[in-house]
């Protein structure tokens, strides 16, 4: 036998080999599945308010018995349910107790602060009524903020919701003399929305 012949006998092998091979390779059996277009994305907790940063109430040089109203509409844009809490942050001075606060909801056809013309009260009375220092005492937080919701029987806020708050500031007819020169420093009232 010729050295060409072994060449070409081992090339055939060769060749013969690789099909086995590369048929082997391409016959396996195959199953896959998979769970295609996973994203997360954060939803949004969004309250604001019409009043363009100003006071609810301003009482300078202020007597027994003077007092301000303003109404201010409160709105929720969020993509979450939300609670919403209504509290103060502020250190509030000795005037205080000598401030009466009323907040009441409710609502308002064309809200425009800080006029109340057509303003119409929730039924269930008001928020808070009594002094501006009872209400810095016992509402100092969103822990211990008052909830209000939007509407009768509404647990939470959604997209869309609105409520307008009738604030009214006096100044106590029993205010006492030794009072003069007092204030009850620059405070806030805040209302607060956490996600549920």
């Amino acid at each position: 036998m010729s050295n060409r012949t072994k060449i070409l006998r081992t090339l055939l092998v060769l060749g013969i080999l690789a099909c086995i091979a590369g048929t082997g390779v391409f016959s396996a059996f195959s199953s896959e599945t998979e769970s295609s277009a996973n994203v997360v994305t954060v939803g949004t907790v969004t309250l604001s308010d019409n009043d363009s940063g100003a006071a609810l109430y301003s009482l300078a040089n202020a007597k027994p018995g003077d007092s301000q109203t303003s109404c201010i509409k409160v709105s929720y844009t969020g993509s979450l349910d939300a609670s919403v809490k209504l509290y103060t942050p502020s250190t509030i001075e000795a005037l205080g107790s000598s401030v009466n606060l009323k907040i009441e909801p409710g609502t308002q056809a064309s809200p425009s602060f800080p006029g109340c013309s057509g303003f119409n009260a929730d039924a269930g009375g008001p928020l808070f009524e009594g002094t501006l220092g009872a209400f810095a005492g016992s509402h100092g937080s969103y822990a211990n903020g008052i909830a209000d919701d939007p509407g009768a029987v509404a647990t939470k806020w959604t997209s869309g919701d609105t409520v307008v708050y009738r604030v009214t500031a006096t100044l106590s007819a029993g205010t006492p003399d030794s009072a003069q020169g007092e204030s009850t420093g620059s405070h806030a009232l805040r209302w607060e929305a956490q996600s549920q």
